[in-house]
């Protein structure tokens, strides 16, 4: 009896362990999988209309990147903590969620450029 409990235990924990790779990309405070189209940037409190970019964040930690001009479509791998995104791709970068209300969501790159980016779900 014994060591049928000590093979569950095993076999419950390496699900865990299996499990863990799926659960860290969960960790974003705001769920954020889906597609995200930018509606406009502010810069230093000036708003510049711009729906030229896309994100579609997927559940397998992916994202794909859209824009029409110039016309980029590039995906890679992203994973969250709190309220800031990981991208990680040739061009590593964090993004702060700044604002989320499951429809709309603000953010301001931690790397890159001094704008606040407002996307809106795509349904």
């Amino acid at each position: 009896m014994r060591k049928i409990h000590k093979l569950w235990l095993f076999s419950f924990m390496l699900c865990v362990v299996l499990a863990a790779p799926s659960i860290a990309l969960a960790e974003c405070a705001n769920n954020i999988v889906g597609k995200w189209q930018q509606s406009h940037v502010e810069f230093a409190g000036n708003r510049i209309n711009d729906n030229s970019q896309s994100w579609n964040f997927m559940a397998t930690g992916k994202v794909r990147f859209q824009k029409t001009s110039p016309a980029i479509d590039a995906s890679g791998d992203y994973s969250c903590e709190g309220d800031i995104i990981y991208m990680k791709g040739s061009t590593p970068g964090r993004l702060k969620i700044l604002t989320y209300d499951g429809e709309k969501m603000s953010w301001e790159s931690l790397d890159h450029g001094g704008g606040i980016t407002h996307v809106v779900r795509v349904k």
